[in-house]
């Protein structure tokens, strides 16, 4: 699979402050790519519009899982793209490492996960959600799926419109991960990197509730 086959999809919400380097890191990169700015308050979208051709709005804040599905549809309709890889626009992953997710689509994977390690780097608190999500859905749907809540992975146009994905916010990460184990879908990693600039973002401990009623949910209608 080419490069210009596969477009990186990057919701942004509230994203000023680190979105101009991300997307000259992006321009420089030679992957197509789709910011969707999900109701920002603040210039993300005046500055995702300053460096990219394909800058994308919702008026109001639609969610995480809504900005991504938005990117999706205008990466496979319009831009033609065979393959698309969900990137966090905060910063958060390196844009070196989209060549990880190339090479494994290039090989014929249909869907990649990116993998972080669980050391000294990564905040406790995170390690702990992170831990138990996977093993929630081991225990409610017989798979393990690894890092859950990373936002850096890859799939084909095949695999997106296998897993009908209708989630608005953050827990399209969970549904992708449920939806893995209750189709079977096959799928392989490759170990990323993050850089947490924002220690308070990411698992608490009340997302545990919401967290559990997501998966009894799906549980149910799946």
């Amino acid at each position: 699979m080419k490069k210009n086959e596969i477009c990186v999809v990057l919701p942004a919400y509230n994203e000023a402050k680190y979105l101009a380097g991300v997307l000259k890191s992006l321009n420089r990169s030679g992957f197509q790519y789709v910011v969707v700015d999900d109701g920002s308050s603040d210039d993300t979208y005046v500055i995702a519009k300053r460096h990219s051709k394909n800058a994308l709005r919702h008026r109001i804040n639609l969610g995480k899982g809504a900005a991504l599905r938005t990117g999706c549809e205008f990466a496979f309709l319009q831009l033609r793209a065979k393959a698309v890889i969900f990137m966090d626009s905060d910063a958060q992953h390196s844009t070196d490492e989209l060549d990880h997710f190339h090479l494994a689509l290039s090989r014929g994977n249909q869907m990649v996960l990116g993998v972080r390690a669980f050391d000294s780097s990564m905040p406790l608190i995170r390690i702990v959600g992170n831990r138990f999500s996977s093993l929630l859905v081991l225990l409610m749907f017989g798979r393990y799926i690894p890092d859950i809540p990373s936002g850096f992975k890859a799939m084909t146009k095949r695999i997106y419109r296998q897993l009908k994905l209708c989630s608005s916010s953050y827990n399209i990460e969970l549904e992708i991960a449920v939806k893995l184990a209750r189709k079977n879908i096959a799928f392989s990693s490759v170990p990323i990197t993050t850089i947490y600039h924002d220690l308070q973002r990411g698992f608490h401990p009340l997302d545990t509730f919401t967290l559990m009623l997501d998966l009894l949910k799906w549980r149910v209608q799946l």
